[in-house]
Protein backbone atom coordinates (compact mmCIF):
# COMPACT_ATOMS: atom_id res chain seq x y z
CA UNK A 1 0.00 0.00 0.00
CA UNK A 2 1.41 3.51 -1.00
CA UNK A 3 2.18 5.81 1.40
CA UNK A 4 2.66 9.50 2.16
CA UNK A 5 6.95 9.74 1.34
CA UNK A 6 6.79 6.72 -1.34
CA UNK A 7 8.35 7.52 -4.84
CA UNK A 8 6.54 5.58 -7.34
CA UNK A 9 6.81 5.31 -11.45
CA UNK A 10 2.65 5.47 -12.58
CA UNK A 11 0.74 5.97 -15.69
CA UNK A 12 0.69 9.49 -17.04
CA UNK A 13 -2.12 9.00 -19.70
CA UNK A 14 -2.64 11.59 -22.42
CA UNK A 15 -5.50 13.94 -23.12
CA UNK A 16 -7.17 12.80 -26.03
CA UNK A 17 -4.91 9.94 -26.79
CA UNK A 18 -6.88 6.55 -26.36
CA UNK A 19 -4.16 4.49 -24.18
CA UNK A 20 -1.46 6.57 -24.81
CA UNK A 21 0.70 7.18 -21.48
CA UNK A 22 4.09 7.82 -20.62
CA UNK A 23 6.16 6.77 -17.11
CA UNK A 24 6.83 9.08 -14.68
CA UNK A 25 7.91 9.50 -11.13
CA UNK A 26 6.19 11.23 -8.88
CA UNK A 27 5.73 11.67 -4.94
CA UNK A 28 2.42 10.30 -2.78
CA UNK A 29 1.96 12.98 -0.98
CA UNK A 30 -1.25 11.59 0.95
CA UNK A 31 -2.94 7.96 0.92
CA UNK A 32 -6.99 8.91 0.84
CA UNK A 33 -7.91 5.37 1.77
CA UNK A 34 -10.54 4.81 -0.38
CA UNK A 35 -8.35 3.62 -3.35
CA UNK A 36 -6.98 7.03 -4.20
CA UNK A 37 -3.72 8.78 -3.47
CA UNK A 38 -2.27 12.21 -3.85
CA UNK A 39 0.45 12.53 -6.02
CA UNK A 40 2.54 15.54 -7.19
CA UNK A 41 4.79 15.00 -10.59
CA UNK A 42 8.50 14.98 -10.65
CA UNK A 43 10.38 15.76 -13.72
CA UNK A 44 14.09 15.48 -14.97
CA UNK A 45 13.82 18.72 -16.75
CA UNK A 46 15.23 21.97 -15.21
CA UNK A 47 13.78 25.50 -14.88
CA UNK A 48 14.39 27.14 -17.91
CA UNK A 49 16.68 30.21 -17.84
CA UNK A 50 14.75 33.14 -17.88
CA UNK A 51 12.11 30.64 -15.98
CA UNK A 52 8.87 30.16 -18.07
CA UNK A 53 5.45 30.23 -15.83
CA UNK A 54 5.57 26.64 -14.66
CA UNK A 55 9.43 26.83 -14.34
CA UNK A 56 9.00 29.20 -11.48
CA UNK A 57 6.79 25.89 -9.96
CA UNK A 58 9.45 23.34 -10.05
CA UNK A 59 11.43 22.74 -6.70
CA UNK A 60 15.01 20.84 -7.27
CA UNK A 61 14.68 17.07 -4.86
CA UNK A 62 18.53 17.69 -2.86
CA UNK A 63 19.41 13.76 -2.43
CA UNK A 64 17.55 12.51 -5.71
CA UNK A 65 19.78 9.70 -6.31
CA UNK A 66 19.36 8.37 -2.52
CA UNK A 67 15.52 8.05 -3.26
CA UNK A 68 16.23 6.09 -6.48
CA UNK A 69 15.80 8.98 -9.28
CA UNK A 70 17.91 7.94 -12.14
CA UNK A 71 18.38 11.92 -13.13
CA UNK A 72 18.64 14.64 -11.27
CA UNK A 73 14.94 15.84 -10.53
CA UNK A 74 12.28 18.41 -9.56
CA UNK A 75 8.81 18.41 -8.15
CA UNK A 76 6.61 19.98 -10.27
CA UNK A 77 4.62 21.75 -7.10
CA UNK A 78 1.63 22.48 -9.55
CA UNK A 79 0.93 18.97 -11.00
CA UNK A 80 -1.28 18.01 -7.63
CA UNK A 81 -3.50 15.12 -8.97
CA UNK A 82 -5.70 12.37 -7.16
CA UNK A 83 -5.33 9.02 -8.96
CA UNK A 84 -6.42 5.69 -8.53
CA UNK A 85 -3.51 3.54 -6.58
CA UNK A 86 -3.96 1.40 -9.63
CA UNK A 87 -1.68 3.28 -11.77
CA UNK A 88 1.07 3.02 -9.18
CA UNK A 89 2.81 0.09 -10.62
CA UNK A 90 6.57 -0.07 -9.32
CA UNK A 91 7.90 2.10 -5.83
CA UNK A 92 11.81 3.50 -6.67
CA UNK A 93 12.05 5.24 -3.28
CA UNK A 94 11.01 6.91 -0.02
CA UNK A 95 11.88 10.68 0.80
CA UNK A 96 13.46 11.48 3.90
CA UNK A 97 11.32 13.73 6.42
CA UNK A 98 12.91 16.72 6.44
CA UNK A 99 13.04 17.20 2.35
CA UNK A 100 9.19 15.66 1.97
CA UNK A 101 8.59 18.86 4.33
CA UNK A 102 10.45 21.39 2.12
CA UNK A 103 8.27 20.20 -0.41
CA UNK A 104 5.13 20.34 1.48
CA UNK A 105 5.61 24.06 2.28
CA UNK A 106 6.10 24.55 -1.28
CA UNK A 107 3.48 23.07 -2.69
CA UNK A 108 1.30 25.32 0.22
CA UNK A 109 3.14 28.42 -0.88
CA UNK A 110 2.67 27.70 -4.55
CA UNK A 111 -1.14 26.48 -4.32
Amino acid sequence: MPDSKDIYLVRIYYKGQLGAFKSRPVLVINNLGNGLVTIVEITSVPPKKPPSHYDKFKEPIIRWAVYGLANPSFIKCKNIHNIETSRLFQKIGIIDDDEFMHIIEQIDLYN
